[in-house]
């Protein structure tokens, strides 16, 4: 994912706590947040690269995962 592309929040969005969730944001940004390591198979372990997102949605501006975010249209 990148800048200007357009997904779905999965968790939660810019609004307040308890709120209905907006349906799609924009992406403002991306930071390389941390590097965590994943078993693959049985004893076997990948490190992985974990980014964080700078985000746009209508209740406002917010910053998610990148495994909380589904992409629904890449920006050109």
């Amino acid at each position: 994912m990148r800048v200007g592309d357009l997904v779905k929040p999965l968790i939660a969005c810019g609004g307040q706590p308890g709120a209905a969730r907006c349906e799609s944001a924009i992406i403002l940004g991306v930071e390389h947040s941390h590097d965590e390591t994943i078993e693959v198979a049985m004893f076997e372990y990948e490190s992985v690269e974990v980014y964080e997102y700078a985000l746009l949605c209508s209740c406002g501006s917010f910053e998610e995962y990148d495994n909380q975010l589904e992409l629904i249209s890449e920006g050109r």
